[in-house]
């Protein structure tokens, strides 16, 4: 009989967490912050660590860096690789470069692919290729899009165009427009017109006609069509 009150105990406190938890993420979508933090702070007190993490993100966009810094060290602590990531991004905004890396790896150790792109992208910046490649590929194996395009931007600035065409299709195929207007531009360099052309068209039917990359998309596929193409 104890053995099934206490069941019965941890059933309730786990929903108890999850609650809070989910309360505060709805709070949170509609941007009623206080309440947003009360009730992320009684899913920490209740020892959900995504709640940690939640509440780290809500504080570092309020700006409050060392309150945010101090729950993501919480839920490190933890574990939390989500933690370990959003904790690697306050320190680069910070320009904490080492401490970023630092954290990225650990996170990327634990198979985050939010984390390798990330760090992929920390390495390109710092014109650190080879590492930059690295973490992009690892992310790619994990599916990330992004990462398929970015590592389609770095080959192409290698003159491996091969390889940027296999990268920006695969972006493409995964849904993330910036890949196939990144295709059909390396196609239009290669002169390859009638397949440039394939892929802004794609970019004209699938895409909000209001975003840059669409306007752009309409505006090189109209030359192409005046063109003959």
């Amino acid at each position: 009989m104890k053995k099934l009150i206490l069941l019965g105990t941890i059933i309730v406190s786990l929903a108890l967490k999850a609650g809070y938890l989910e309360e505060g993420k709805s709070y949170y979508a509609n941007k009623n912050y206080l309440k947003a933090e009360e009730m992320f702070l009684k899913a920490v007190q209740e020892g959900n660590v995504e709640g940690m993490n939640y509440l780290g993100n809500l504080y570092y966009k309020q700006k409050k860096y060392d309150k945010a810094e101090q729950i993501y060290l919480s839920a490190v602590e933890k574990g939390n690789d989500n933690a370990m990531k959003d904790l690697a991004m306050l320190y680069e905004d910070q320009k904490k470069f080492d401490k970023a890396e630092k954290m990225y790896l650990e996170a990327v150790r634990k198979g985050n692919s939010d984390a390798m792109y990330n760090l992929g992208l920390l390495y390109y910046k710092q014109r650190k290729y080879d590492k930059a490649e690295e973490m992009y590929l690892k992310a790619a194996q994990k599916g990330d899009e992004l990462a398929m395009n970015n590592l389609g931007v770095l080959y192409r600035q290698q003159n491996k165009e091969k390889k940027a065409e296999e990268m920006f299709l695969k972006s493409s195929q995964k849904g993330y427009l910036g890949g196939t207007y990144n295709l059909g531009s390396l196609y239009e360099k290669q002169k390859k017109y009638k397949k440039a052309k394939k892929y802004f068209k794609m970019i004209i039917d699938l895409g909000n006609e209001n975003d840059p990359i669409t306007k752009e998309a309409q505006e090189v596929y109209r030359k192409l069509v005046q063109a003959g193409y």
